[in-house]
């Protein structure tokens, strides 16, 4: 007897996150991602991370700069050993925070035809109107 295949496959959500506390605001979700591996994570966090840098104050810059070259080998290390990762940064009233952290995603149904309802061959999607 074979065994099913697992409904569950393993991955990692990444999030940026930016609030102003002493405004008061909620935090605004800015991005998000999900990653098959932990090294993808933390490039898609590299990547917004350098992206951003030649705006930010020394300060945050500087943190920045840590991260990219050094720390973000142990925010690798931590997701491959099951620990979500954050990066944190101060800039003036706003601070920004990426997340990372290891996640299982439910396995969804292949888009391929033979796997799909009849009906779907009905539906042609939304229409747009042209101004």
């Amino acid at each position: 007897m074979t065994r099913p295949a697992s409904e569950l496959l393993h991955g990692y959500r990444c999030e940026c996150h930016t609030s102003r506390p002493a405004n008061g605001d909620a935090t605004t979700l800015l991005g998000s991602v999900d990653v098959d591996t932990a090294l993808q994570a933390v490039r898609w966090i590299r990547v917004a991370v350098r992206t951003l840098s030649p705006a930010l104050n020394s300060e945050a810059f500087d943190e920045t700069w840590q991260w990219l070259s050094e720390d973000h080998h142990d925010a690798l290390q931590a997701l491959v050993q099951g620990e979500p990762v954050t990066l944190a940064l101060q800039q003036g009233p706003t601070a920004i925070q990426w997340t990372a952290r290891p996640v299982q995603f439910l396995k969804l149904a292949t888009r391929q035809s033979i796997n799909l309802p009849a009906c779907t061959q009905e539906y042609t999607g939304p229409t747009r109107q042209r101004e």
